[in-house]
């Protein structure tokens, strides 16, 4: 197709589109229009234009009309905002001397290698003036598409709403044996709307049996009270737990010093009474706000983990749902699920605590147990963490996963105040996954020191480098110092008598060598 045949091809296409497309194609093509403008005005303002046999128009230069030279134009790939960029010229294209672009783009002229590099910082469209060598100028249009991060809003809640919570929480409880911490954020789909976080969890440690608890759940995000729900389900399952330890004389209390099938079966009866607390606590707040108890909808996930009199550690999870709940086990370096993903027949769907999943033989089916000679690590999370981290099942069986997954958990853990960088860490940016995120975790205490102590490790190193800097500076501006006096005087003491010698300048003794030797 030739130019006459394009011109009216684009010809028709104007004819026939509506102002809204022609607002659009404007809006998203402005530079290529300006440019297309400027020329068309040059050729009208031209003077002496003749029909040649090919029916094309030319201009016939005469001391009035003014002649152009071809406009150089360059191509350039279109860019992401916060990633790197990388474009070379051809070797057809004359040498590029300079650029002239929007200051603070964050790309620059590479003379050497003829390249435009750099990682652009901004989005939209930027208008690029190359200086060649010749003298001549070309230009060219970059687009730059925006980071998907910075599109999101974050808007706060209304503190107004029914069932209001706060956006982020997070907690910390220290015990002699180890730290209960956990954290949720507000997913970005919720903030973008300003509506509530529907995730929740809680923690606690019965001082006297020394049981650590550790629960999460995720609202269904088609219920429309399911933050609160899941409030609801966590906290009274945790209180029915601390509820039966604390009965006197029943075998609660006592949970550490039975045997293995004991312990199992006291395990059931506590499970069972848990779930079973958190359900009513949903059916009876449904009674009272007169709301359907569908509308409060949640997943959940409980466990605890306790030592043992004979030096053992007993651990015990239920899990309806999504998420994830494990053991990750740096020592033998093993990943012990602590239950299975409830995942439905399409994206996104799975089991919530019901009616169904109340009853005592499945709650039952839900129990998994551990028992080993050391304190775990126990971790719980809803979706919003575990499908980012873990693209698939065979990933969240897979140790290797999981050791990426805690050393990233390292950094935030090793904060001053770890329950808060945990929340603000939850806060990363994953493509496609922006729903609320809860996680909760119990630490032994030697891996905790291990931690704290690599990290104050990390900042003792950090100050003793500055320090070495600041020694080495000083000395550097003391020898210059002292380099530059042409004779010096220092004190030596040997055999208990100080003397006092000269010194001269290194370049001084050496030419007194010289001299003597000749």
């Amino acid at each position: 197709m030739n130019a006459t045949e394009q011109l009216e091809k684009i010809k028709s296409w104007l004819n026939q589109a509506d102002e809204k497309y022609l607002d659009a194609f404007a809006s998203q093509n402005q530079t290529l229009i300006s440019h297309i403008c400027e020329i068309w005005q040059r050729f009208q303002e031209a003077k002496n234009i003749t029909s040649l046999e090919n029916n094309m128009l030319t201009i016939q230069p005469t001391e009035t009309t003014p002649v152009y030279k071809k406009e150089l134009i360059i191509t350039l790939p279109n860019a992401k905002q916060d990633e790197p960029y990388f474009y070379q010229k051809t070797n057809d294209f004359p040498t590029i001397q300079s650029l002239k672009v929007e200051e603070g783009l964050g790309l620059a002229w590479n003379v050497e290698a003829q390249a435009l590099d750099g990682v652009p910082i901004k989005s939209g469209e930027f208008l690029l003036t190359f200086q060649l060598t010749d003298g001549n100028t070309a230009h060219s249009t970059l687009f730059i598409n925006p980071n998907p991060k910075y599109l999101w809003k974050n808007i706060p809640s209304d503190k107004n709403s029914r069932f209001w919570k706060p956006d982020c929480a997070s907690s910390q409880i220290s015990t002699d044996l180890g730290q209960l911490i956990a954290a949720r954020m507000r997913g970005r789909t919720h903030a973008m709307k300003g509506t509530c976080c529907d995730d929740d969890f809680t923690i606690g440690c019965h001082e006297k049996s020394k049981f650590h608890f550790i629960a999460v759940a995720d609202g269904a995000g088609s219920a429309e009270f399911s933050r609160q729900g899941s409030k609801l389900a966590v906290e009274a399952a945790k209180d029915k737990f601390f509820e039966l330890l604390n009965i006197e004389g029943k075998d609660y209390q006592k949970l550490s010093q039975k045997n293995e099938q004991e312990i199992a079966y006291i395990t059931k009866v506590m499970f069972k009474e848990a779930v079973q607390a958190a359900y009513l606590a949903q059916e009876t707040a449904a009674k009272d706000y007169v709301i359907e108890q569908k509308s409060l909808s949640c997943t959940l996930l409980l466990a605890f983990t306790l030592p043992l009199i004979n030096g053992k550690w007993f651990t015990a999870c239920y899990w309806v749902g999504d998420g994830a709940a494990a053991i990750f086990d740096t020592a033998i370096q093993k990943i012990k699920l602590l239950g299975e993903v409830d995942s439905g027949q399409y994206s996104g769907e799975t089991q919530f605590l019901t009616l169904a999943e109340a009853n005592a033989e499945k709650i039952t089916a839900r129990i998994y147990t551990d028992i080993r000679d050391y304190p775990p690590i126990l971790i719980l999370m809803t979706d919003g963490v575990s499908d980012p981290k873990f693209h698939s099942d065979v990933q969240l069986n897979t140790f290797e996963a999981w050791q990426t997954f805690w050393q990233e958990l390292r950094e935030p853990l090793q904060k001053e105040q770890p329950e808060k960088a945990l929340e603000e860490w939850l806060d990363f940016f994953s493509k496609g996954e922006h729903d609320d995120r809860t996680l909760a975790i119990f630490i032994p205490q030697s891996e905790w020191q291990g931690m704290t102590y690599t990290s104050m490790s990390n900042e003792i190193l950090k100050e003793e480098s500055s320090i070495v800097n600041e020694i080495v500076l000083q000395a550097t501006e003391h020898n210059q110092e002292f380099a530059n006096k042409e004779v010096r005087t220092t004190n030596i003491t040997q055999n208990n008598e100080t003397k006092t010698i000269t010194l001269q300048k290194a370049s001084d003794v050496q030419v007194q060598k010289e001299l003597s030797n000749e």
